[in-house]
């Protein structure tokens, strides 16, 4: 007897990323529609999935995320069963008719059901711009050589190599997801070039706090003194703070949809005079958040519960206030002369100097890396370079021949 192929479609219900069942009208799936709690839902957005049984298990493929693509992988599924097609069955891969871009949406659709939403929204800009720029239409008509124009055109648009690099992998991976067979050789991927930990320096830092008012001071030394991510500081809930053990947890906050990966779920421990700083804003606050969303001047529903998402400008402004900025890049806001967009003031260079200055101070590399809640300890000891350029610069000044510099 032919193998009976279901289709069914894997979408969120009640914040719930679960499968449900394609209506059928006469044996026949309708996939503009599906079955959820006995009622047939229309305009729902996920991806649709082939299943049926070999030898008594269980196969489970996805096939697109539009009605037509599905009906069409049932059809060609079915009849390769029945004996009415000609096409091979799918076994292991896709049908051929599946697109880059239902591959990229199957692919994003199980990166923000089981990854962090740092993580899909990186992953969604890398796989727009390989997207739009990889000229296929179909996973099966990519080759090794469209990879490696890739490569190419990104220098050409003047982004960063390991720019170029991420994208065409996440690129890769979102084809290979969806049954491509495409292979890149050891030699075809550029090398990425190191690039140096950049760090705000002590008299940069000094100019910078004296620019702030009182909330904007504390809010980043919390940065500077945690080593914590953006969104690690956004969503810091005051039960994340243990005011007796002068500490600063990195943990699930499901109701910010902030979810760390279990080796980046961690306490750090902070200044006693930080706690106290802490302490005292306690007392003022009204809601679970220690920098939650300042409320607007004149929309009263603004601001209150929710997370700020506005560090990175507030830390330009603050720059650009105490006259910090370079005078020399620009962006698409304008040059940094005139506006508060200097590219060398950004949030992840409070962490580059938090990791720097705890080496400085004689904490061991095993211990940064928990600190910083990194999994390799190679990530983490790209910050021994700095300290040990620190070292390079003694030995310079007093080497003997910079006596040669001296006038006689």
């Amino acid at each position: 007897m032919a193998a009976k192929v279901n289709l069914k479609k894997y979408l969120a219900v009640e914040g719930r990323w679960q499968f449900f069942p394609v209506l059928k009208v006469k044996g026949r799936p309708r996939p503009d529609a599906v079955i959820i709690k006995g009622r047939a839902v229309r305009g729902t957005s996920g991806t649709f999935y082939l299943e049926w049984r070999d030898n008594g298990k269980r196969v489970q493929r996805p096939c697109g995320i539009t009605p037509r693509e599905a009906l069409d992988a049932w059809e060609t599924q079915s009849g390769t069963f029945e004996g009415t097609t000609g096409v091979e069955p799918l076994a292991d891969s896709l049908p051929v008719t599946i697109s880059i871009q239902s591959a990229c949406e199957q692919f994003l659709t199980s990166i923000r059901a089981t990854k962090a939403r740092g993580t899909w929204e990186a992953y969604e800009g890398d796989l727009t711009w390989f997207r739009n720029h990889v000229r296929r239409g179909l996973v099966a008509e990519v080759r090794r050589e469209d990879l490696i124009r890739l490569f190419a055109l990104g220098r050409e648009q003047g982004r960063s190599q390991g720019t170029i690099n991420r994208s065409v992998m996440v690129g890769l991976m979102a084809l290979r997801s969806a049954g491509g067979q495409i292979t890149l050789k050891k030699g075809d991927w550029p090398k990425v070039p190191a690039t140096d930990v950049v760090t705000y320096d002590a008299e940069e830092m000094r100019t910078f706090f004296e620019a702030c008012d009182p909330a904007e001071r504390l809010l980043f030394q919390v940065y500077l003194l945690s080593g914590f991510r953006h969104r690690e500081v956004s969503t810091l809930r005051w039960r994340d703070i243990d005011f007796q053990a002068c500490t600063l947890a990195v943990c699930v906050r499901p109701e910010f949809e902030f979810n760390p990966k279990s080796y980046e779920c961690r306490r750090v421990r902070i200044p006693s005079l930080l706690i106290a700083e802490l302490k005292a804003l306690r007392k003022k606050s009204k809601g679970p958040l220690v920098f939650p969303t300042p409320p607007h001047p004149t929309r009263p529903n603004y601001g209150g519960e929710s997370e700020n998402a506005h560090h990175l400008e507030l830390c330009k402004k603050i720059a650009f206030r105490a006259k910090l900025n370079c005078g020399f890049c620009s962006t698409a806001k304008g040059k940094c002369s005139r506006s508060a967009c200097c590219e060398n003031w950004f949030l992840h260079k409070w962490r580059h100097t938090f990791a720097t200055n705890m080496l400085q101070s004689g904490i061991d590399i095993k211990t940064l890396q928990v600190l910083l809640g990194h999994k390799n300890l190679s990530t983490t000891e790209k910050y021994l370079r700095a300290v040990r350029l620190d070292e390079l610069e003694q030995r310079v000044e007093s080497s003997r021949l910079a006596a040669f510099l001296e006038h006689p």
